[in-house]
């Protein structure tokens, strides 16, 4: 596990080197987030290089608080982890201004929406008050057609009667002439065609006025049409746009697709290397145990390369004492070595749980943590890689190391004249078997190089791949909020455009009939003062 560690103390021994005390600080968890380590926990390292006091490093820890690997310098990944901090604080302060734009926006509408049922209100009073003075005007039609009525059963008994009295050519001229009289006061009567006559003006007055109100809510209602029509444009340069933005979104998509049939193709190649490289290792290790298994056989024939890293002539001439304590000091690091190597053994053990179970999770993922998980298993896979072969040549080590310490107990043994009878009845020469074997190790460990180099390369080219790809992922992130919101103002935008053209039609409908109405009493109105005069 990484952990962010500050340098307390740093002291030198007189043979182990520099000690460096680490106080741990935070540690990293799977899901790439960090906490604080409670307490004041110490590590102690060995290391070559330096630090200040007071500076921040980088370290791993197995599972048995065993440091892995060389500290590392903290300010990178501080850097980096400032970076994703403030561009996360860049994201939220966008989504608080996207926020408050909302809600100034919202503000907006509801003033709006109250403006217009302000109006709405104010033009159904005006309308009934219209309807008020328009069941006025018909009270007065009514009335004018009920005198119309009396004056026509006037002059209908008029014409009756004078049937009955017959024609006045008969009567004198005195009496004709006042009977002529009687009869045009009769027909004639001022008072009530004065009377109509005014009625029938202000009826006339009274429409001009209602027509010219009318014709200010005709101009309106022709604007509210001409703006409706630009909103409409609008809104179909607002669908073309959101449809193009759908288009390139598909787009990040299919790219974002090929990108990652590109990264499994990169892990199959690697997967594929990784199990030659394991191969390799496997034929590396079984010639190796060929080779101490023909020495094992020979017992007298030694190791030619233990052979080279041993000093007889040091060993022959050494005094006794001397050679005993070297051969303990000897003993005592092998100890200690083979504690180390155990330790190691099952830390790796360890590792392989940790493989194991990530590879059980990434199963049954969900799409969007598979990434994550992918990446800390790339992690865990490269640590158990790293270990397996420190493991490798500390194992070696280890032979060799007992092979040597088996050398200086022989030649002390041969020193105070305690011969292996045994060893030597038995000697044989294999030297050049074990030379081509390890000829054979060395053109292994070549090609286990090589594979090695090409690995990197691959995981470089990977790692590149998933930084692109996840570049492409939060690019297509926020192209698809962008087309989100884009689609949200649309629909906005849709249902302003229904509720604007709704309130145009409505008006339109309350004032046709209106406008029909008041046309037909203005033509009865003015047929009644063409009747008149």
């Amino acid at each position: 596990m990484l952990y962010l560690a500050e340098v307390k103390k740093q002291t030198r021994g007189f043979i182990s080197g520099i000690k460096t005390e680490l106080k741990l600080l935070a540690c990293q968890h799977n899901d790439q987030s960090w906490s604080a380590v409670p307490g004041d926990e110490m590590i102690v390292c060995e290391e070559t290089n330096t630090w200040g006091e007071g500076s921040l490093v980088l370290i791993t820890l197995g599972h048995n608080r065993q440091l892995q690997g060389a500290p590392e310098q903290a300010t990178p990944e501080l850097i980096r982890q400032l970076q994703k901090i403030s561009r996360l604080m860049e994201k939220v302060k966008d989504e608080q201004e996207k926020i408050e734009q909302w809600k100034q926006s919202l503000t907006y509408q509801s003033q709006e929406l109250t403006r217009r049922e302000m109006e709405i209100e104010a033009r159904l009073e005006q309308v009934e008050q219209m309807e008020s003075e328009f069941e006025y005007l018909e009270r007065q039609r009514k009335e004018l057609d009920e005198s119309w009525d009396r004056l026509r059963n006037a002059q209908q008994r008029l014409e009756e009667n004078q049937l009955q009295l017959g024609p006045l050519g008969n009567l004198p001229p005195e009496q004709s002439q006042s009977i002529q009289a009687f009869i045009q006061r009769l027909t004639d009567d001022p008072n009530r065609i004065s009377s109509l006559e005014n009625s029938v003006h202000l009826a006339i007055d009274s429409f001009k006025h209602q027509q010219a109100t009318l014709d200010g809510y005709w101009q309106r209602l022709e604007q509210q049409k001409k703006s409706l029509q630009q909103q409409q444009q609008e809104a179909k340069r607002l669908q073309e746009t959101v449809e193009l933005r759908q288009q390139e979104l598909q787009s990040t998509r299919a790219s974002i697709e090929q990108a990652k049939n590109q990264v499994q193709i990169q892990e199959t190649i690697l997967n594929s290397k990784r199990e030659f490289l394991g191969r390799l290792n496997l034929n590396l290790q079984t010639i190796q145990e060929i080779r101490e298994t023909l020495l094992s056989l020979a017992r007298g024939s030694d190791d030619p390369e233990i052979e080279q890293k041993i000093d007889r002539d040091s060993l022959e001439n050494m005094p006794i004492p001397e050679l005993e304590d070297l051969i303990n000091k000897q003993q005592k690091d092998l100890e200690k070595f083979v504690l180390f190597v155990n330790d190691q053994e099952e830390e790796l053990s360890f590792q392989c749980q940790t493989v194991d179970e990530l590879l059980a999770r990434l199963q049954n993922v969900h799409e969007s943590e598979r990434w994550s998980i992918e990446a800390e298993l790339a992690e865990e896979q490269e640590r158990k890689r790293m270990l397996d072969e420190t493991l490798f040549g500390q194992r070696r080590n280890l032979k060799e190391r007992q092979g040597i310490l088996l050398q200086y107990v022989r030649v002390l043994r041969r020193r105070r004249g305690m011969f292996d009878t045994e060893q030597e009845a038995n000697k044989i020469n294999l030297e050049p078997v074990v030379m081509q074997l390890i000829e054979q190790q060395q053109e292994r460990q070549e090609e286990k190089q090589s594979l090695e180099r090409e690995i990197e390369h691959i995981q470089n080219n990977l790692q590149q791949l998933k930084e692109m790809l996840e570049h492409q992922w939060s690019e297509f992130e926020q192209k698809s909020l962008a087309v989100e919101q884009q689609q949200q103002q649309y629909q906005q935008v849709l249902f302003d455009l229904a509720k604007f053209q709704s309130q145009v039609e409505l008006e339109q409908e309350v004032l046709q009939p209106i406008q029909d109405q008041l046309s037909a009493t203005r033509q009865y109105i003015e047929s009644l003062s063409h009747l008149i005069h």
